[in-house]
């Protein structure tokens, strides 16, 4: 099988925002009033630009725009695809991204222009048999999301939750939708399908100048990955503005149009901040601007089609001046390649020292020197675990584990075994002084009974400062015995006289949901994708996500809030999290 290559290294290049009109036929209602369009072309020039008048029949105002392409009455959209679109579709498979949406009043023919009919295919559709096409006999992968902007709050429209999605920034910079579901996609069969259902859950309503009005920005987005590289291609309906004079809209549409001419005109706003060269670019007026904040001045390659209503000059004449202006802010496309985005390594100690230093925190910088001095002597022996990432520790104590013959883990978990108090040896402080402060707990140091339940030995999990003992009095305490430095909480509640049975119970149950929940959280940082899928509440497409969260970072889940990122809510990994304790008792 033949593979996708990326394009070569090269420095980001300045590529403007390209601007299509089209012009969208009379509708029969129209027909029989209309006398002419209200725009026509006027003339193109060597460059490719072309100049397009806009005259009103009634007043004779007119005006003259300059433009990338001009599409009339009588073109189809597909020549809007072979012409302009699908120039952009082979970037995508070398890593760049692109972004297609329509702009126009309410009634312009912006959906239309993206879905088109089963004669007559939209934008929407031809690019997606173009791109599974060109994947024909390679290795790459094809994803698609679907998402709409609704009164300004985003929903996933292929798996509809009960909270929105959020738009977020990650770790460079880059604008994700938070929550958002990304469906495999391999056949145009398997698309139709699962878009169909998309655009039955998208918000639309009868108005007074449209019978089927979209009352949401809707964004279809594509991500195409190879071995090396990942492309993403946004195909967005925006949704029309509205004159509320005109649409006779009250209640619940007077909200909706509200919220969308307010996004519109946030756009308008950044399209001229652009121009202008301003420091300060609103794009969080709105989260429409949010989404299209790499369309427009960022990295992504842009084109909008300027869809027109030939029967009305004044909307015509708004679309166009707002399109025109877009013809002047500047991209700068570059690569997504992994090669061409190195990682710069933070020195956290010295920029926390460098803060210390400003806020004259004596103290704390010298408590800062003995925990991170790399002289032994100066770290205290509790807290020496610490000094190594938790991935180190773990090895460390599988390292240990192996070299013992897998003893500990007999000892722990086979419940032939029964550890008794009396086989522990004896702490001399005579023999050797720098054992005075080292307690030797037996392992069911919260017991006084001889006898060792399964509760109890999940109660005391393999820690990483513990260190592996031989006794060599016979055959049987040849077994390694457990030195815990630190005193266990349940060791530490038996010392208060006043401690109660139920603060005693108390405290073996924090233990163990704090041991639960880390090795929960660790399991989640080194499982492979078959494992993860066996757990409850990771599917398929989570398991994905959660290798390409650990591609960043080796250790993406440090905290349960950390788990949000893979789309579960704090009632779900509470429920995850009581299954899981549960089975330990079946």
């Amino acid at each position: 099988m033949a593979t996708a290559t990326p394009a070569p290294s090269a420095a980001p290049s300045s590529q403007p925002v390209r601007v299509v009109l089209r012009v969208r036929p009379f509708l029969p209602s129209e027909a029989a009033s209309a006398t002419a369009p209200c725009v026509s072309l006027l003339g193109s020039h060597p460059g490719g630009e072309v100049t397009v008048q806009l005259k009103d029949q009634h007043t004779s105002r007119s005006g003259h725009y300059k433009l990338d392409a001009f599409f009339g009455q009588e073109d189809r959209v597909s020549e809007i695809f072979d012409r302009e679109v699908s120039a952009v579709i082979p970037g995508i498979f070398e890593g760049f991204n692109a972004t297609v949406f329509t702009y126009g009043a309410t009634g312009s023919g912006k959906t239309y222009t993206m879905q088109g009919t089963e004669d007559a295919p939209g934008l929407i559709p031809l690019a997606v048999s173009t791109i599974l096409a060109l994947c024909t006999g390679t290795w790459c992968s094809v994803e698609v999301s679907y998402y709409e902007v609704y009164m300004e709050r985003c929903y996933d429209l292929l798996e509809p939750k009960a909270k929105e999605i959020m738009a977020l920034d990650d770790k460079d910079g880059n604008m994700q939708m938070k929550g958002l579901c990304w469906v495999p996609v391999r056949s145009m069969e398997e698309f139709q399908e699962l878009y169909s259902i998309g655009v039955q859950r998208r918000k639309v309503a009868h108005t007074g100048l449209n019978d089927v009005s979209s009352r949401s920005h809707a964004v279809l987005s594509f991500r195409i990955s190879t071995d090396v590289v990942k492309g993403k291609l946004n195909l967005i309906d925006l949704a029309g503005s509205e004159d509320n004079r005109r649409t006779f809209n009250d209640g619940v549409r007077l909200q909706e149009s509200a919220k969308i001419n307010q996004s519109l005109f946030a756009l308008s706003n950044v399209i001229s901040a652009l121009n202008k060269n301003e420091l300060r670019i609103p794009y969080r007026e709105s989260k429409l601007t949010r989404i299209l904040q790499d369309s427009l001045g960022g990295s992504s390659r842009a084109m909008m089609i300027a869809c027109l209503n030939p029967s009305e000059y004044q909307e015509s004449v708004n679309t166009v001046s707002l399109a025109a202006r877009s013809r002047h802010i500047e991209n700068y496309v570059s690569s997504a390649s992994k090669q061409q985005t190195p990682k710069v390594k933070v020195d956290m100690e010295a920029k926390l020292r460098a803060w210390l230093e400003s806020k004259g925190k004596t103290k704390s910088i010298r408590r800062m020197d003995g925990l991170f001095s790399p002289i032994a002597s100066k770290t205290p022996s509790s807290m020496s675990h610490m000094k190594q990432p938790a991935s180190s520790r773990i090895s460390s104590r599988a390292k240990a584990m192996d070299q013992d013959g897998g003893k500990i883990k007999k000892i722990l978990f086979d419940p032939a075994i029964r550890v008794r108090d009396e086989n522990l040896p004896k702490a001399s402080t005579q023999d050797d002084p720098n054992m005075n402060k080292v307690v030797l707990p037996s392992v069911t140091p919260c017991k006084e009974d001889k006898s060792e339940s399964s509760l109890r030995r999940a109660l005391s999990p393999i820690s990483s400062n513990r260190v592996p003992v031989k006794q060599q009095t016979s055959e049987t305490d040849c077994l390694p015995i457990l030195l815990e430095p630190k005193t266990p909480t349940c060791d530490i509640v038996e010392k208060i006289p006043a401690a109660t049975p139920l603060d005693k119970f108390n405290a073996i149950g924090s233990t163990l949901k704090e041991t639960l929940v880390q090795q929960y959280l660790d399991f989640l940082n080194c499982a492979n994708k078959e494992e993860l899928q066996q757990l409850k509440g990771i599917g398929a497409r989570r398991a994905e996500y959660i290798l390409e969260l650990r591609e960043d970072s080796p250790r993406p889940f440090k905290s349960l809030a950390d788990l949000e990122n893979i789309g579960l809510s704090s009632k779900q990994i509470q429920d995850i999290l009581r299954k899981t304790a549960s089975g330990i008792f079946k």
